[in-house]
């Protein structure tokens, strides 16, 4: 029972407007095998997902004889058929020599370890996003599930006996926990597809994810900090019940807004866009209209269960209930940080809000 097991919350209503319109590159996505050059030494590649989210978007960066790989793809057979089609056909006959991980998430880096392993590539991701990876697959199903059962009581959803508090443990979408070859931080630079990008490390969607800023090419990798028609999760996990990660995204995507405003934007779902400053104002004015929203909803104590129906025009059901309970906790939990709503915690261990 997992609060890993996707990038997004599906929901068609919760989807963000967006107001701005955005200048879309004029390229088809590639087809299956297929590379599609975006700039020098810079290939776009696509990965299908076996799910609702049907694709991924990674990316190539020449590397001396070979290649620089940014994110992978889930340890499913659907993904690593489309591996193996690209190697024929893609790769030109040279290997990956390292594969670089923007975060945690099994549809980043799920294939890691086989792909690693079949190219003789070193891993990088952020320190805490692989000993993140390493505790949640280290972690008994059973304890995982009496956690998020308890998270999900605390915000007022109760999950009757013996039936789990979410479906699908998501496990099998990893391929395990890849050795770790290096560990790139905030501000590092690296030399590969033709330029020199910088390691920009962002939060909210998930701690260590690192983006790749090449400033002198207008070039930027988004991972799923910043997609062009969705709205990454922003969620409070139950492993850490009092964070703040809405407060850390809208720091991430006022920090990401400092980009040129040509640059081109690489994002790991949707196709690649130019308009970063315009798509940075719609995903902040959303959350501020959410935090509005709550605020005054919360004229008298209120749980996070209660909320969903002002976040959410329909009520997600199983694992994305767990998803919306998360983002709405994560609003409540923001809103509390800054002294607009009080939180209490009754005898039974229930926590509402009330705005102050």
């Amino acid at each position: 029972m997992s609060e890993r097991g996707g990038s997004i919350t599906r929901e068609g209503e919760r989807f963000p407007p967006a107001p701005h319109e955005l200048d879309f590159l004029a390229l088809d996505p590639p087809a299956a095998g297929t590379a599609q050059p975006i700039a020098d030494g810079v290939l776009w590649l696509r990965i299908p997902l076996p799910m609702e989210l049907n694709h991924i978007n990674v990316w190539l960066l020449e590397h001396g004889d070979g290649w620089w790989l940014v994110d992978t793809g889930m340890a499913e057979d659907v993904c690593r058929d489309a591996w193996l089609q690209l190697e024929e056909q893609a790769l030109g006959g040279r290997r990956l020599t390292r594969i670089f991980v923007t975060h945690d998430h099994p549809d980043h880096m799920g294939l890691a370890p086989w792909l690693a392993a079949r190219h003789g590539a070193g891993v990088w991701m952020s320190e805490y996003a692989h000993r993140s990876a390493g505790e949640f697959l280290d972690t008994d199903p059973g304890v995982l599930a009496d956690r998020i059962r308890g998270f999900l009581h605390s915000h007022g959803v109760e999950v009757p006996p013996g039936v789990p508090p979410a479906r699908g443990d998501h496990r099998e979408w990893y391929g395990g926990l890849p050795p770790l070859a290096a560990s790139p931080i905030d501000g590092d630079t690296i030399e590969a597809g033709g330029g020199r990008w910088q390691v920009v490390e962002t939060g909210g969607h998930c701690r260590g994810h690192l983006c790749l800023h090449d400033a002198s090419r207008r070039l930027l990798i988004s991972g799923d900090q910043v997609l062009p028609s969705i709205s990454p999760n922003v969620s409070v996990l139950s492993s850490a019940p009092e964070a703040d990660p809405l407060r850390e995204f809208l720091a991430s995507l006022q920090r990401l807004g400092d980009c040129h405003p040509d640059t081109l934007v690489l994002p790991s779902h949707g196709r690649p866009f130019r308009g970063l400053h315009r798509r940075v104002a719609d995903l902040t004015a959303h959350h501020q209209q959410q935090l509005a929203a709550l605020r005054a909803f919360c004229t008298e104590p209120r749980t996070a269960f209660d909320v969903l129906p002002t976040l959410f025009r329909r009520v997600p059901r199983g694992f994305h209930r767990l998803l919306a309970v998360g983002e709405a906790v994560a609003h409540l939990n923001y809103l509390r940080g800054r002294g607009q709503v009080v939180r209490s915690v009754d005898p039974a261990g229930v926590v509402r809000f009330v705005a102050d």
